[in-house]
């Protein structure tokens, strides 16, 4: 990186050179004696994919090299950008050219996109009097990042665009080439029909410091009347001084997408949390015999993330088909609340193996019935503590598993799913070192256990290390405060690593248990309701 930084600087420090023996090379006098005049300015810049020596420029950033070039600059007593006095390079300075460099927002300097009283010029005083020049200091490139308007989007309609640095717009129009193409191609200009927008207003321009960029940006807004389009589909553009931005443009919604959804089977009073792209006016949601409309669910200003209050179960059997409908399509997920992946909701459709110290099991009060529950206060140092401990029943059957499952299937793809409600427990704070203990039993094999992954870094100080937090998510993470799907692969299992669906169907599953441990001294409070034990399917 030293030598790179080095290789730059010695790039520009060649450039001031070559500026300032073609310019002294043409005069005998750098003394400014005459009423001084810029005639052009250059932009000094390793980056000469964009900026050319030769050429002359009328607008630059902030942070940018000027070669302001033109007749009696020598003996130049101040410089203005902007109305606002910066420094310059009186080494460097002749009659025919003077080296500046434009100030940083970050170091006070002023822009006029957020200022009309700012004048857009450089300033340039001697004592042979004072000249300017029409110069724009840009603010930093502009971003479109989202449409919110109705659909279909039609004449008239208002269209709001957000992004970033949505100021200086010069013009803006719509245009029939799609952002596919303009992806795939290299321009200078927007090609296409183009529709021209008038009368954009400007509805939030907050000029702010980044704080993790320590760069300085503008959250915009603006709105316009969507003018006479001719086409169905194309980009939405925006010409600013500072550069061009575009964002695809549909009249009809696209196809809406689902890319995550954040539990196969929702606790009630769980939030079901859908996220993909196309949420647009969104008219229902259906799984099994429920239908959802629009009062009963929320969707993200980006039209992207879809929250449900989850407060009504599907029947057994009226289908496990996640389906989302807007204007622009249907689009649906499958394996959602599949009856057929219960091993046991805690309500009499398993048998409880009875052993202690047991669990408590609680009416929930909803329509989700009994869940289990550790309620420990204090968890001291122990190796056989409180369980959930089922079988299928007493006549030796093993647990069903569900065949909507693909046979070819991973053991890394088959989960032991659980719904968790956590209320603050001491797991995976640092100092505890807690754990769930999982068995699975298929017939006639010995126990199977899995000890979260955690081993010991050093007993005597205590310290350990878990393979994922205790009671994680498929994103290990471990919320608080709030039903979530826990999940864990089979393949953590010795009877079921390396085997496919179908072959841990013939395995089969007679009995699991789930015991808190804790092997350290510390001690700590475990307090987690669980419900909805599961076998499911999540693909890779």
């Amino acid at each position: 990186m030293k030598h790179q930084i080095n290789s730059i600087s010695l790039l520009v420090l060649l450039l001031l050179g070559a500026v300032s023996f073609s310019l002294t090379a043409c005069s005998d006098n750098n003394s400014g004696g005459g009423q001084p005049e810029i005639t052009g300015v250059k932009i000094l810049s390793s980056d000469t994919t964009n900026y050319k020596y030769d050429e002359f420029y009328t607008k630059a950033g902030p942070g940018t090299m000027l070669a302001l070039i033109g007749k009696n600059l020598g003996g130049a007593l101040n410089v203005y950008i902007n109305n606002q006095e910066v420094t310059f390079n009186t080494t460097m300075n002749t009659d025919h050219s003077l080296i500046v460099s434009v100030p940083t927002e970050e170091k006070g300097f002023k822009l006029s996109a957020f200022d009309s009283t700012i004048p857009d010029e450089i300033r340039v005083v001697t004592h042979g009097g004072s000249a300017s020049y029409s110069f724009k200091i840009t603010a930093p490139g502009p971003q479109m990042q989202r449409i919110q308007a109705v659909y279909p989007r039609e004449t008239g309609n208002e269209i709001n665009i957000f992004g970033l640095n949505l100021v200086d717009i010069e013009k803006a129009y719509f245009s029939d080439i799609t952002a596919e193409e303009l992806a795939e191609t290299e321009w200078t200009e927007i090609g296409g029909n183009h529709v021209d927008i008038s009368n954009i207003q400007t509805v939030l321009m907050d000029h702010h410091l980044n704080a993790s960029s320590n760069s300085y940006e503008t959250t915009s807004q603006v709105k316009f009347q969507m003018p006479e389009v001719p086409y169905e589909k194309g980009v939405i553009v925006f010409e600013c001084t500072a550069g061009t931005t575009y964002l695809p443009f549909y009249k009809r919604p696209g196809q809406p997408t689902i890319t995550y959804v954040s539990s196969d089977m929702p606790q009630i009073g769980e939030n079901l949390i859908i996220k993909g792209s196309e949420f647009v006016q969104v008219e229902s949601i259906k799984y099994g015999d429920v239908t959802l409309t629009a009062d009963d669910f929320l969707v993200s200003a980006e039209e992207d993330v879809i929250v449900v209050p989850f407060g009504k179960k599907p029947t057994a059997g009226s289908g496990t088909t996640l389906t989302v409908t807007t204007p622009g399509g249907v689009v649906s997920v499958d394996r959602f609340y599949d009856y057929t992946t219960i091993l046991t909701t805690f309500d009499g459709d398993a048998a409880d193996n009875g052993w202690g110290p047991n669990a408590a099991f609680v009416d929930s009060g909803t329509a989700d019935g009994i869940y289990a529950y550790f309620d420990i206060p204090v968890e001291y140092q122990q190796w056989w503590g409180t369980m959930i401990y089922f079988r299928k029943d007493w006549s030796g059957n093993s647990f069903p598993l569900s065949p909507n499952i693909p046979a070819t299937a991973t053991a890394d793809e088959v989960y032991f799913a659980i719904n968790v409600y956590n209320d603050n427990s001491d797991y995976n704070n640092g100092v505890f070192n807690g754990y769930i203990r999982y068995m699975f039993q298929p017939i006639g094999d010995a126990e199977n256990q899995y000890d979260n992954g955690f081993v010991w870094a050093d007993y005597d100080t205590q310290t350990g290390s878990f393979a994922r937090p205790v009671l994680a998510d498929i994103d290990d993470e471990a919320p608080v405060g709030k039903w979530y799907r826990h999940v864990l692969p089979l393949s953590v299992f010795n009877c079921y690593a390396g085997k496919t669906y179908g072959e841990i169907m013939n395995v089969g599953l007679n009995q699991f248990r789930l015991q808190s441990i804790n092997q350290g001294t510390p001690s700590g409070k475990i307090n987690v309701k669980f419900d909805n034990a599961r076998i499911i399917y999540i693909k890779k």
